[in-house]
């Protein structure tokens, strides 16, 4: 059959129209079988409710813990009367207002405040310090406080988890989390060693004085060094802290007494960076009167090289030492006076200060 261009075009037309139609058709098809989307988002309503875990220590403890302001003067030949001011932390240990904080934060102060986990800001009288244990009990006149319970550090165990509470950098009170790196640590800190409990929860300046404490909500220790090295002064995880059964022991007598009693002493005081002075041994640079010392025939300027057969090169090595002691002991106390060797029979009395 002969087909001209015009019957041509017309096929062409009708077999695109109906390739057209057909494709149409199966879409059609398809569309009308296609499932609803099978994605559904679920919303929910947030809730700050406890939890566990760190939040329940965290809201048993938080407002037991305070911030401590300290303001201290310090004359000076040159400029006269220097004012300075300084914050660390401290924790409430009783409904009525006694705090424990650390002696390093509150020494030299003139006058010191803490302010509340409500934002109030109240003034605070010291009650009591001990450099040997760097404890220092606080006290301000206000009732039903929330408070901190001690918890018993010697069932402690390595790698239990704890939270530390305090005023790092003096930005107010924070919260970090860790555990225990280890027990019975014993660390020269302020011219003194000391047995405390290492952590990994981040601590730094400012977080002196704050409470290290377990997960049930209990004291475990008082916080009061971060290792620092001559390689960097930015150690991490390696905070200290005073176990509580040390404070247990120390602040019932700062409370009554306000120093700690049955310590033995020699009744000197010391310089306690003695190596500017002299090349071996301490420098004494007070003899208190009618102390063991005292009459023994110690004075001002000798230099203490040794007791009994222990040598003494620094206050740590003497504050050592004398823990082999208690009061009346009769010890030999091996002294340079005038680069001249001399022995002297001292008998420990009690110390009744700082």
């Amino acid at each position: 059959m002969k087909l001209d261009i015009k019957n041509l075009f017309i096929i062409f037309l009708t077999a695109l129209l109906g390739a057209s139609l057909g494709t149409y058709a199966i879409m059609g098809i398809h569309e009308e079988d296609k499932p609803a989307s099978s994605l559904k988002i679920t919303q929910t309503s947030y809730s700050n409710e406890i939890v566990g875990g760190y939040t329940n220590t965290v809201q048993k403890t938080i407002n037991s813990v305070v911030v401590v302001n300290c303001k201290t003067k310090m004359s000076s030949t040159f400029y006269g009367t220097l004012e300075g001011e300084s914050q660390g932390s401290g924790v409430i240990i009783s409904d009525d207002g006694y705090i424990i904080t650390n002696n390093h934060v509150i020494e030299n102060s003139s006058s010191v405040e803490v302010t509340l986990s409500t934002n109030e800001t109240i003034s605070a009288k010291v009650i009591g310090a001990d450099a040997k244990t760097d404890l220092a009990i606080l006290k301000i006149e206000k009732t039903d406080l929330p408070y901190a319970t001690l918890a018993d550090s010697s069932q402690l165990v390595l790698g239990q988890e704890v939270i530390a509470i305090g005023n790092p950098l003096g930005l107010g009170i924070s919260v970090s989390n860790g555990i225990i790196s280890a027990l019975q640590k014993e660390v020269y800190i302020n011219n003194v060693y000391m047995d405390l409990i290492q952590t990994n929860a981040a601590v730094n300046e400012g977080n002196s004085g704050g409470g290290l404490f377990d997960l049930q909500g209990n004291l475990v220790g008082i916080v009061n060094a971060k290792t620092s090295s001559s390689l960097s002064s930015n150690v991490e995880g390696m905070g200290y802290a005073i176990p509580s059964n040390t404070i247990i022991k120390v602040m019932e007598d700062l409370m009554n007494y306000g120093y700690v009693k049955n310590r033995p002493t020699l009744g000197v005081r010391v310089y306690s960076d003695s190596s500017y002075y002299t090349s071996s041994g301490l420098l004494i640079s007070d003899v208190i009167k009618d102390g063991g010392a005292d009459q023994a025939g110690i004075m001002a300027g000798d230099v203490i090289v040794g007791i009994d057969d222990i040598s003494v090169n620094s206050y740590a090595d003497l504050s050592k030492a004398l823990e082999n002691y208690v009061i009346g002991d009769q010890v030999i106390l091996h002294i340079l006076r005038n680069n001249n060797k001399m022995d002297f029979n001292v008998t420990l009395h009690e110390a009744t200060t700082n």
